[in-house]
């Protein structure tokens, strides 16, 4: 019978239903169907499938010849570059493949030779057995030299050459010549000589208005700041300017649970107000050393027993502002010294036992040749901030940062070695210790819109050279024996006989054993130290526009330091020296802040400011000749900075 079309329709429909639900529940048979089967597959696999494979690796003889291989020649040695013509620490290593070529010294405003010195990479068996010595030289070199807008600027190569002549000043302001860097100077004689010399007459510069302060021998202990003795030295992070104190947390901050970064509260880059900063520049120049090598409570020196220390320091200031009435920033300037002997006994002498006995039996080290402990570190800071910056502050927040820049050398050396009961040196004993400072900043501003003054209402700059040497153990001096006398002069040969000797002097009762150190040779302990930090932040600032009254501006707040703090490390020695023994100690502290009498100057101009550095001119010292010349003064009335003190 035949349907109508909507019946016909309506059958397919349902056809077409009943075959999509019979297709979907074959499909889920098969899925179930095909789990289980792979289910059944791998239920009978406890390990891993293992692939084994068969070969014949078997290599019959005769039928197969090693490969030829032959080892490349040698290489000839390689000779080492010729002496420097210069003084070496101003000379670069450059690796260029497999070996160490000698580099050329690039002059700049520190250095001051156009020399070109060749560095000698010494073999390791130039350093005696047994012997420390370290050399390190770092230096940073900063020119952040901004200028935003158009003005009548000063001209910024004009200002960095008058940085340079001024450096040049600083260093003729020493006691002494900046010293060697060359081991072999302390151990002559001569040079030795000719440093004590310089020590017992230092130099003293012939030019107004420099204020130097020096003390010798046990007047240079205990601190002393300035030119004065005060009981505690200042603290640096106590003195800092306040643009570079940590901020102190508020009430809602410290009692926060949340990170501070959650706070959205204000602009992440700025926050309101206006800030201009210039300055605010942080130059620091840190060396720490810890030196303990070898020590004992008794030495006996064959030759001089020479123990020399020198503290030179010199801070130099040139700091004019112009701008309106309260505009500017001042400098505080901070000279510190610390000398110090602290007495230790050796802890492993019981002297207050009274027993009378002869020790048992000795160790004999012995060192042919020179023994040396030396540090040679030397420190530079070259930094100039020199902005220049014409602008209308208009914005609702303002953030002009040009300077905030931060440098650092720092330097920790620690050296440990041994004790001894007896050290036998039948050359000289000599110690030199040579801390040698030097800290310049140029801060003349020309401000004219803004408010002075730093976040916290002080906007003044902070320089300090901080030196202190600390020795623990305490030397007394006394004539030679005659019996060590006659043991010193025996060899590695008679070993026995020396210690026979050593085993039956009554200097040694109660030990129950010794330990000595036998140098054929010289013991030089020698730590030198040279810092030199230039900060140039001449700035010269003109705001305008409607907010330019309640615009911040910090063109100070620069903090500079040069610190070096020296522990030697041994026990109280009697130091017994055939041809006597000679010590010194020098501190020498000398600086020059030139400031006008009046801070509110208004008329000055470019010009003016410019005449004010003219005559600038006197000789760079060379550091080749630290101890071949007398103290002599090569500057006069009329060098440096006088014209800025008429």
């Amino acid at each position: 019978m035949a349907l109508d079309g909507i019946t016909e329709t309506i059958a397919h429909f349902v056809g077409t239903f009943e075959l999509t639900i019979e297709q979907a529940r074959l499909r889920d048979q098969y899925e179930e169907f095909s789990a289980l089967r792979r289910k059944a597959e791998i239920d009978g696999l406890d390990e891993p499938t293992s692939i084994h494979i068969k070969a014949d690796l078997d290599i019959p003889a005769g039928e197969y010849k090693a490969l030829p291989f032959n080892f490349l020649p040698s290489q000839p040695e390689l000779p080492l570059p010729k002496a420097p013509v210069g003084p070496v620490h101003e000379a670069v290593i450059i690796l260029n493949g497999d070996s160490a070529e000698s580099a050329r010294f690039v002059p700049d405003s520190i250095s001051g030779p156009s020399s070109a010195p060749e560095l000698i990479i010494l073999r390791p068996d130039t350093v005696p057995l047994g012997s420390a010595m370290t050399f390190t030289v770092q230096k940073v070199v900063m020119r952040d030299n901004d200028t935003v807008g158009e003005g009548d600027f000063r001209d910024t190569e004009a200002l960095i050459a008058q940085g340079e002549e001024m450096l040049e000043m600083a260093l003729s302001l020493h006691a002494v010549a900046a010293p060697s860097l060359s081991l072999a100077d302390y151990k002559s004689t001569e040079m030795l000589e000719a440093l004590a010399q310089q020590m017992t007459a230092p130099a003293n510069a012939n030019i107004d208005g420099v204020t130097v302060h020096q003390f010798h021998g046990d007047d240079a202990l205990g601190v002393i700041v300035n030119g004065k003795y005060v009981d505690d030295a200042p603290v640096w992070t106590d003195i800092l300017p306040a643009f570079h104190q940590p901020e102190e947390a508020g009430e809602d901050e410290a009692e926060s649970m949340l990170p501070a970064e959650w706070d959205q509260s204000k602009d992440p880059d700025f926050d309101d107000g206006h800030l201009v900063v210039t300055g605010g520049n942080l130059a620091i120049n840190a060396v720490s050393a810890s030196v303990g090598w070898v020590d004992a409570p008794y030495i006996a020196v064959g030759g001089q027993a020479i123990s020399l220390t020198a503290i030179s320091q010199v801070a130099l200031v040139s700091d004019w502002d112009v701008g309106a009435p309260g505009t500017g920033s001042g400098t505080n300037v901070i000279q510190s010294s610390k000398i110090e002997v602290e007495g230790r006994d050796a802890p492993w002498l019981d002297n207050g036992a009274g027993t009378t006995g002869q020790p048992e039996f000795i160790v004999v080290d012995w060192v042919h040749g020179d023994l040396v402990v030396a540090n040679f570190v030397k420190q530079v800071i070259d930094g100039t901030d020199i902005d220049n910056i014409q602008t209308e502050i208009s914005a609702a927040s303002t953030l002009y940062a040009l300077g905030d820049n931060e440098m650092f050398n720092v330097t920790d050396i620690v050296q440990l070695g041994s004790f001894y009961d007896l050290i036998m040196i039948d050359g000289n004993m000599i110690s030199v210790d040579m801390l040698y400072q030097t800290n310049v900043l140029m801060d003349d501003d020309i401000i004219s819109g803004g408010m002075p003054g730093a976040m916290a209402g002080d906007d003044d700059n902070v320089i300090m050279n901080d030196a202190s040497v600390k020795t623990i153990g305490e030397d007394t001096h006394q004539g030679l024996q005659q019996n060590l006398s006659n043991a010193m002069a025996l060899d590695q040969t008679d070993m026995d006989a020396l210690e026979n000797a050593l085993l039956n002097d009554p200097l040694f009762a109660g030990m129950e054993q010794m330990r000595v150190l036998k140098i054929d040779g010289d013991l030089l302990q020698v730590n030198i130290v040279e810092q030199v930090t230039m900060m140039l932040d001449q700035d010269q600032i003109d705001l305008s526009g409607p907010s330019a009254a309640d615009t911040e501006v910090v063109a100070g707040s620069n903090a500079l330091l040069n610190s070096v703090n020296l522990t030697k490390m041994g026990v109280d020695s009697t130091v017994m020296a055939a041809d006597g023994s000679y010590s010194d100690l020098l501190l020498h502290q000398a600086s020059l802040i030139d400031v006008p009498d009046n801070q509110e100057i208004t008329d000055m101009t470019n010009e003016a400011i410019a005449a004010i550095m003219a005559d600038m001119s006197v000789p760079q010292p060379d550091a080749a000749l630290a101890l071949h010349a007398q103290s002599t003064d090569t500057t006069t009335p009329d060098d440096g900075l006088q014209s800025m003190l008429a």
